[in-house]
């Protein structure tokens, strides 16, 4: 099942205090949905068609993700300062969507 501790998470950030982290745990959950939606498969042990395991690379992914809305907590921003999601959030997840028929 996909999980991400929570101390991994902070070690990606490289934070050492406890104060965000119930912002974290809701950044994890964000994260894990954004990640699923994105592949359109749900996060299992087993693969199916509709279920994927929680890949390395699928996690670092979100940890990536994590630490974007971490960097970009604020509800209104300075645009000059505001950072699309990185590239290699979606190039890491890409990999595991299922080709669109039209």
């Amino acid at each position: 099942m996909a999980n991400i501790d929570l101390d991994e998470i902070k070690a990606h950030l490289n934070i050492d205090h406890d104060y965000d982290d119930s912002l974290l745990e809701g950044y994890k959950s964000a994260a894990l949905e954004v990640a699923q939606r994105h592949i359109g498969k749900t996060f299992a042990d087993d693969e199916t068609d509709k279920t994927i395991p929680f890949y390395d690379s699928i996690k670092i992914g979100c940890l990536m993700y994590i630490a974007y809305l971490y960097a970009n907590r604020e509800a209104v921003t300075d645009t000059a300062n505001l950072a699309p999601a990185p590239m290699a959030i979606s190039a890491l997840w890409e990999v595991y969507r299922e080709p669109c028929a039209y």
